[in-house]
């Protein structure tokens, strides 16, 4: 019950715009450096896993991808505080978890949509691709 008031609440007070997130594939066309390509990915999979641990029932375990988002926020803290030179470890963690909130939202709603057109989360998607791209991580 926690999860769908605090889904509620991250769909109520942030504003995700579909045109704001493209696919990982079509970002990197236009990032050269190697960290903030990382830290891109990084962010993305926290998002994916996080939108995945809060949806209703599939074939994957919450407590794992719960586990993932959370190992990949931190990976993002970790790679922007590599990329930049005047970031501590808490300013980057909150700017780490606003971008994740926002991206949050992003992703339940695309699989949200998603599931209704084809009762699947995102194969055939943009979002298949970036989600295969995380698991080999």
């Amino acid at each position: 019950m926690k999860k769908f008031i605090l889904i509620f609440f991250i769909i109520c007070f942030i504003n995700a715009n579909a045109s704001e997130i493209k696919s990982l594939e079509e970002s990197f066309k236009n990032i050269k450096n190697d960290g903030d390509k990382s830290l891109l990915l990084m962010q993305r999979c926290a998002a994916i896993y996080g939108a995945l641990s809060v949806m209703p029932p599939i074939e994957l375990n919450p407590n794992d991808l719960q586990t993932r988002y959370k190992i990949f926020l931190q990976s993002a803290v970790s790679q922007e505080i590599q990329n930049e030179v005047n970031i501590d470890e808490e300013e980057s963690y909150k700017k780490q978890l606003d971008i994740f909130k926002s991206s949050l939202v992003f992703f339940i709603q695309i699989f949200d949509q998603n599931y209704k057109k084809s009762n699947s989360y995102f194969n055939n998607t943009w979002v298949e691709k970036d989600y295969n791209m995380c698991q080999k991580l």
